[in-house]
């Protein structure tokens, strides 16, 4: 079996890894949730970016990814927006679903983006080139 190193962490050997969700609005309760999180024996940080209320907001995503990551240190960060058709919290256009995910890639604060596998085969090449173009893994989601 193959295996993905993501920061400290080896995916695909040992114990099954412990991803915990943060679905919180604000920028406050985000950084709140991480600081228990990084107390915990987590593995992965998920932050469904979804829930947050500037998600439409690049730059205020990527300074909610900037606190995560000091607050986290080295515990690796998957960034997820479920989209509102696969069951999330918000719709988004394809092509800001692509910024947004590629954005985040390019500013070396996520390790992990999650694509949804059904949003269309060239939304989800063009994340998995802006990602994987930028050393970001992907998850491949439904």
């Amino acid at each position: 079996m193959n295996t993905v190193n993501v920061r400290n962490i080896e995916i695909g050997s040992g114990k099954p890894k412990v991803i915990v969700p943060i679905v919180a609005v604000t920028k406050e309760d985000i950084l709140k949730e991480a600081a228990e999180i990084a107390s915990l024996p987590a593995d992965v940080l998920e932050w469904r970016v979804d829930w947050f209320e500037n998600s439409e907001d690049l730059a205020a995503v990527k300074d909610v990814l900037k606190g995560l990551r000091e607050v986290l240190g080295d515990m690796p960060i998957l960034m997820t927006f479920r989209t509102k058709k696969e069951g999330g919290e918000k719709a988004i256009s394809m092509q800001d679903y692509i910024d947004l995910n590629v954005e985040a890639a390019k500013s070396g604060l996520v390790d992990l983006v999650d694509v949804e596998i059904f949003s269309g085969d060239d939304t989800v090449s063009a994340i998995l080139d802006g990602a994987h173009a930028n050393g970001v893994k992907v998850v491949a989601s439904n």
